[in-house]
């Protein structure tokens, strides 16, 4: 019989027949009118979903493609960067900068722990000359399952006036969770297809303010692939500098559809109504949330092995027995915890799936539960909804 995969590591996600049906389409000329128009719809499309009316560059990238595009196009070999570095992928970005020439400020943090809006402010307090250019941060942490309140550090940075703009990583957390890239007053952001966008990976994006245009104008790093300006002048005329991932363009189309046809905000209600319901069927079983529960992520879920049982054991038995596959801990969390993806597209049944048979996997492998706690603790969260 047939078996259909769900992939519930934190990205890439499950993709919907819809967009699969619309990846499988002949190519078109990506230099003449239907590519145009295509692109057109995709960058009006993206603008709602980022919530701005800033300029949206399109790159033929990965996620991480995206952020070292931020970094060539914003400084200048020598500035400083404050970057919030709790897990590999906000690691990430400070590593970039610091292979570009920056002098990387790191606000490290515990792995599991939050970076809290006092404590960048206190380094912009001290930052009497105005140093610091931008001030980077994830909105989700995927290592770790750790959100970031980014609105809140938005305000309180014109709050305090300085003068360093916010970049903000939304790789794995655009099109799930709240994020109004205007009204906060975000300077730029970064996203890629593969998440929340419920596409294959290959398109790395960015919104720019006006502020980082500035920044951009005063940047004196190499750039050629990355060129914000190049990118810039080309979409004016619904084209790229280089060949575009037109494929994924037509999935982007279907997916952007499909995101407006619900309603951004019942986009984020979903994710949060989920990332509540799988945290508290873990805390039921009595499984130990790795991530602080405050700032607990609503697109990945990140649990400590409970005692005597091997990671490795587990995501076998779930992939083979019951066709769900999980994604393991990173660098110095692997085999101590096990992650499990919520994002893009899912619902409420999907996760009963998923937990239902977390649950008979570790019951199978020696862990003491009762069958169907699970299932009782996500029902009595999404009934509530």
């Amino acid at each position: 019989m047939e078996r259909r995969q769900m992939l519930h590591i934190p990205g890439p996600t499950n993709i919907p027949d819809r967009i699969l049906r619309s990846l499988s389409q002949p190519l078109i000329n990506h230099r003449g009118p239907e590519f145009e128009a295509l692109l057109s719809t995709c960058v009006v499309g993206l603008k709602k979903v980022f919530r701005t009316e800033n300029d949206i560059l399109i790159f033929p990238s990965s996620g991480s493609g995206a952020l070292e595009s931020a970094i060539v196009n914003l400084f200048s070999p020598g500035d400083t960067i404050l970057a919030a570095c709790l897990g590999v992928f906000s690691d990430r970005m400070a590593e970039i900068g610091e292979k570009h020439g920056l002098n990387v400020i790191r606000l490290t943090m515990d792995w599991g722990k939050a970076v809290k809006v006092e404590e960048i402010e206190a380094i912009l307090n001290k930052d009497q000359e105005g140093k610091i250019k931008a001030v980077c941060l994830p909105q989700n942490e995927t290592t770790t399952g750790i959100g970031i309140d980014i609105e809140g550090v938005s305000k309180m940075m014109r709050r305090v006036g300085h003068e360093a703009i916010l970049v903000v990583d939304a790789i794995s957390s655009l099109a799930c969770v709240p994020l109004e890239t205007d009204a906060w007053g975000v300077d730029v952001v970064i996203s890629a297809s593969q998440k929340g966008l419920m596409l294959p990976p290959g398109i790395g994006l960015a919104s720019v303010s006006e502020r980082a245009w500035k920044r951009v104008e005063q940047s004196t790093m190499p750039r050629w692939y990355w060129d914000y300006k190049a990118v810039k002048k080309s979409m004016t005329t619904s084209q790229f500098p280089y060949t575009p991932a037109t494929t994924l363009l037509f999935g982007l189309k279907e997916a952007l559809g499909m995101l407006t046809e619900e309603g951004m905000e019942k986009v984020w209600e979903r994710h949060q109504v989920i990332g509540k319901g799988v945290r508290n069927a873990v805390e039921a079983m009595g499984l130990t949330l790795f991530a602080e529960k405050e700032y607990a992520s609503d697109t990945v879920t990140a649990i400590l092995m409970p005692e005597n049982i091997k990671y490795k054991e587990l995501a076998e038995l779930l992939r083979t027995r019951y066709d769900i596959v999980i994604g393991g801990g990173l660098q110095k969390l692997q085999g101590q915890i096990f992650r499990i993806g919520h994002m893009g597209a899912i619902h409420f049944m999907d996760m009963y799936a998923v937990m239902g048979a977390l649950e008979m996997a570790l019951v199978q492998l020696g862990y003491e539960v009762e069958l169907g706690t699970a299932a009782a603790a996500l029902a009595k969260t999404f009934i509530k909804k």
